[in-house]
């Protein structure tokens, strides 16, 4: 009797395991979502790299040179698997840390985007929370081109931004992957 329970137990199991992992949806992302005493977007000083811009989990945040030249989302599809776009479910504002300007920009999919300073913002796969392994990489996915660097704050080693004293770093050097 013990074992005609158990095995639908484990069916359980299995079924909340996997439905904890997420559907196919294509589109993962990090949320920022405006609220009272909420920020989803931060900053964070990282050694060796300043003050860069941080997700809710810690993660430290990029964007693309190829993107900001263009003025429009060229992240899709196979790029957003190890690019992930940080979106949101409505209105974003700085908090006093961010001293750039928070807002979003609609994605080709539908979705809104955080930006800081007009770049679109994105978390990197292949960092940890407080890692920054993503800066200066470059990639191509569907014959598109990117550059991605650090998004940091203030005078913490990148070239200026405009308004709100953010900035882009600039370092070189970095992996060239294409997908």
């Amino acid at each position: 009797m013990k074992k005609l329970f158990l095995i639908p137990a484990l069916v359980i199991a299995a079924a909340v395991a996997l439905a904890a992992c997420g559907g196919g949806s294509g589109s993962s992302g990090t949320t920022a979502t405006a609220g009272v005493g909420m920020n989803a977007v931060s900053t964070k000083d990282i050694g060796g790299t300043g003050t860069v811009l941080v997700d809710s989990s810690g993660q430290t945040l990029y964007a693309s040179d190829q993107e900001a030249a263009a003025g429009k989302i060229l992240c899709t599809g196979a790029c957003n698997s190890f690019w992930e776009p940080v979106t949101a479910n409505g209105n974003v504002s700085s908090s006093s840390s961010v001293p750039g300007k928070l807002g979003t920009v609609q994605r080709p999919d539908g979705g809104m985007q955080v930006t800081y300073n007009g770049e679109a913002l994105y978390s990197f796969t292949q960092d940890q929370p407080g890692q920054v392994s993503g800066d200066g990489f470059k990639d191509a996915f569907g014959g598109q081109q990117f550059t991605w660097h650090v998004v940091t704050v203030g005078n913490s080693g990148g070239t200026s931004g405009g308004g709100g004293g953010g900035s882009t770093s600039s370092s070189g050097g970095g992996s060239v992957y294409s997908y």
